[in-house]
């Protein structure tokens, strides 16, 4: 089936736009061990990872571990701010996006006054018309209510809005939408991810550009 031209893009942050987990991984042993003792042997970051794109907080459930890190983690993220970079290609991409008139807008895991502190620090924040964080949302991805409320406030199309993100909560949130979804694989997201159903799989950011022109099989990485 032919895929609708693509006139907005939803981006992911972590992973997606940012690259953070090293960061991530900083925090979420810190509190760990806040919370749990130096002594206590963490799960290991792999089986986070296993579980981005939702909120801190779904992963402390899905994994069996208190929710009070959360402020601990929170701490941590932000003491570590400064070493957050974006990805090559991410500020291109978005430069175009904004010259052509494509609208952008962000849907996160991470908590909404972060994500807007994030974004400020790095000169990103003006480029996205909506920002939509975990807190925003009564469920978070991979319910697609994070993606319909953008749609809402943006007056977009779902079926040409391309929903951009490194994890199965992204896809699953974009396609629960109805829109198109592109697996970024820049930041080498695990096999399971991989293996997800998605429109398009994607090696660089600029990429995205090549589907305003011609939308492309999943399968096919265009060049």
């Amino acid at each position: 089936m032919s895929k609708s031209s693509i006139s907005a893009v939803i981006f992911d942050l972590d992973g997606t736009v940012i690259d953070s987990k090293q960061v991530i991984a900083e925090a979420y042993h810190a509190a760990h061990a806040e919370l749990m003792g130096a002594e206590a042997v963490a799960p290991p970051f792999s089986e986070y990872c296993k579980h981005l794109g939702r909120s801190f907080p779904q992963i402390m459930k899905r994994m069996g571990l208190p929710l009070a890190m959360h402020g601990v983690f929170m701490r941590e993220s932000n003491a570590r701010m400064h070493r957050i970079e974006v990805f090559d290609g991410i500020r291109p991409l978005l430069d175009s996006l904004r010259a052509q008139g494509i609208p952008m807008a962000v849907a996160t895991g991470k908590d909404h006054t972060r994500t807007e502190a994030i974004l400020d620090s790095l000169g990103l924040i003006d480029y996205f018309a909506c920002i939509v964080g975990s807190d925003d949302v009564e469920n978070p991805k991979p319910a697609p209510d994070m993606a319909l409320m953008i749609v809402q406030r943006l007056g977009l199309e779902p079926a040409s809005t391309l929903f951009l993100g490194d994890a199965v909560a992204d896809l699953l949130c974009g396609q629960g939408a109805g829109m198109q979804t592109a697996l970024a694989l820049w930041d080498n997201p695990g096999e399971e991810v991989r293996g997800h159903a998605c429109d398009y799989q994607l090696t660089d950011p600029r990429h995205v550009l090549a589907l305003l022109e011609e939308p492309r099989h999943a399968d096919v990485t265009p060049a």
